[in-house]
């Protein structure tokens, strides 16, 4: 049953007492979960160009290499050029570099050793068969901290492959209620942990393009995350309505917002005036390209692997024009607030009702059939047998609960908006959970063993997004390690 209620911090509170960064007093080693520093390498989240080994070597990355699911080097199958020789072989990630003498087995093929900080080593413990080192800590794009805070870990590969976590047995005791009432907690406390992230953000650049970057961002999701986040980077709501003129029709507008978004995205290759899908919109382009910010995005930096055609880049960055142009009066943001806020008030202190909030859940679902991105997927492609929702509806529940319900909280407590808050968590409630994924499924094994009991817990998005909260403060953050995890003590103090 939906009911109108503040979000609740509940959850956090004992996490972040259970599992957080911090420094130990005795060796003042910073702790550092294993898999933010595997994420780190697999997405060469540091500046690659200039990398040297602590001896002086000048060192290039070609290939990271595989994600290692087993036991023995993180990564395999890794390709280096050190002073311009190549090298094949695994990839070894440590947070000290001290930790080499930790692992003494299963390392005859390392050709790299990648730690974050050098740490001292200890007396009569010198270093041994020491491959290729790299020092990451001067590398980093972002801090240690603001990378924990930003990397999507449900968007890697789950690190354990043991059959049952340790936490399944205190869960499967809990009641259906208990349970239901953690799941919200967590994933309560989950929109709240993405509204600290969006603060920041609002507080330097505002609601409109904080918004829009995280709209952006989410139509990325989540291959091609990274490289939309950049493209609205480069060009801010602020730039790309100085340059479109203001007396053309919307039609004409959407063409003006495409060219500029395709032109900076480097997906307009050198063919693209004879390419359909860009024909239209090369001309606009070469009118505009020598008066926007340069841009680093190129055609290698999109991802098209393992994606359905529907949501390649191309029709969502045409849907990102449309979106542009829908709500270039008032504001994206402002547009969906009001919105929201006016269906809150024609039910007064009631809950909408589920037809309501289910409608307004396709706020973000763009049509337009007579465009060229919505009868194809390519720019040369086949043309489709009926027009596609540029967004679609499922895209559009994403956005609301991973970029909405967050920043809209933070707009309804800067405001002491009470009642928006607790809207804001009915519309988290409401409406079918998300498509089954690799880590929800991973989840739903590990800690509820697949019983039909516990999985029928997952009635809605928030409880989804409760276990991949959980996930993220617990399994990624306890060295792959369910001896270590407080998770289970957890679930016996705080819900007996």
């Amino acid at each position: 049953m939906t009911t109108l209620a503040p979000f609740s911090d509940t959850y956090l509170k004992f996490a972040n007492a259970c599992n957080q960064f911090e420094v130990q007093e005795d060796n003042h080693r910073i702790q550092v979960p294993e898999k933010i520093i595997r994420c780190i390498w697999n997405d060469q989240l540091f500046s690659t160009p200039a990398l040297q080994t602590p001896e002086g070597q000048n060192l290039e990355i070609v290939d990271a290499g595989n994600w290692n699911f087993g036991n023995g080097p993180d990564f395999t199958n890794a390709t280096l050029k050190v002073n311009g020789k190549i090298y094949t072989g695994d990839v070894q990630l440590d947070t000290y570099a001290t930790d080499w003498n930790s692992r003494p087995n299963n390392r005859d093929n390392v050709i790299l050793h990648v730690y974050l900080w050098s740490g001292q080593r200890e007396e009569n413990s010198p270093p041994k068969d020491l491959p290729f080192q790299l020092e990451i800590k001067h590398y980093l794009t972002q801090g240690i901290l603001q990378l924990n805070d930003e990397l999507d870990f449900e968007n890697y590969p789950a690190l354990n492959t043991e059959q049952v976590g340790l936490c399944h047995r205190p869960l499967a005791q809990l009641s259906a209620d208990k349970l239901t009432q953690l799941l919200d907690n967590a994933g309560e406390g989950r929109v709240i942990t993405k509204m600290k992230r969006f603060q920041d953000a609002v507080l330097i650049n505002g609601y409109e393009q904080t918004f829009y970057r995280g709209v952006a961002e989410a139509m990325g999701y989540p291959q091609n995350k990274q490289a939309f986040q950049l493209l609205a980077d480069t060009l801010p709501l602020t730039t790309l309505r100085s340059l479109v003129p203001t007396k053309i029709a919307a039609d004409e507008r959407v063409l003006h917002y495409q060219a500029l978004l395709f032109g900076i995205s480097g997906l307009m290759g050198e063919e693209a005036g004879k390419q359909a899908g860009f024909k239209k919109i090369v001309p606009i382009w070469n009118r505009y390209k020598d008066r926007v910010p340069s841009s680093t995005l190129t055609q290698k930096d999109w991802s098209f692997r393992s994606i359905r055609p529907a949501n390649y880049p191309y029709r969502r960055i045409a849907g990102l024009a449309h979106w542009i142009v829908r709500h270039e009066k008032t504001g994206m943001f402002a547009d969906f607030i009001n919105r929201y806020q006016e269906i809150l008030a024609s039910s007064g202190q009631e809950v909408p009702g589920s037809k309501t909030l289910n409608a307004f859940n396709d706020f973000f679902c763009t049509a337009a059939d007579d465009d060229y991105w919505a009868n194809h997927y390519t720019p040369d492609g086949k043309t489709l047998t009926q027009p596609l929702q540029l967004i679609g509806s499922a895209r559009s529940r994403e956005i609301i609960v991973n970029i909405g319900l967050p920043i809209g909280l933070i707009f309804a407590r800067a405001g002491k908006l009470k009642h928006l808050e607790m809207g804001l968590n009915a519309l988290f409630q409401t409406g079918k959970r998300a498509s089954e994924h690799q880590l929800l499924r991973f989840m739903k094994h590990y800690i509820f063993g697949n019983q039909e009991e516990m999985l029928r817990t997952l009635h809605s998005e928030k409880q989804v997004q409760g276990l991949m909260q959980v996930y993220q403060d617990f399994c990624t953050q306890n060295q792959n390690n369910c001896q270590h995890c407080p998770f289970p003590e957890v679930i016996n103090r705080y819900f007996p």
